[in-house]
């Protein structure tokens, strides 16, 4: 027999522990991308030459 009560706990505790587990992947992609970036500098002497991807992207771009 399903359990709507146990249902709806769990979908919050998925939805809290999707969101945790988001915002540590970015806090760790961050990380990253300032120790490539701080090696990089170092290795050449100057800022990196690469281009970085725009952080807002156009509503046209979008699929969702």
């Amino acid at each position: 027999m399903k359990n709507p009560i146990m249902s709806l706990w769990l979908s919050s505790a998925n939805q809290a522990t999707s969101w945790w587990m988001g915002h540590a992947a970015n806090a760790m992609r961050a990380q990253q991308r300032l120790a490539l970036d701080a090696m990089t500098k170092a290795a050449t002497g100057g800022k990196p030459t690469g281009k970085r991807r725009p952080r807002k992207v156009r509503k046209a771009m979008r699929r969702y």
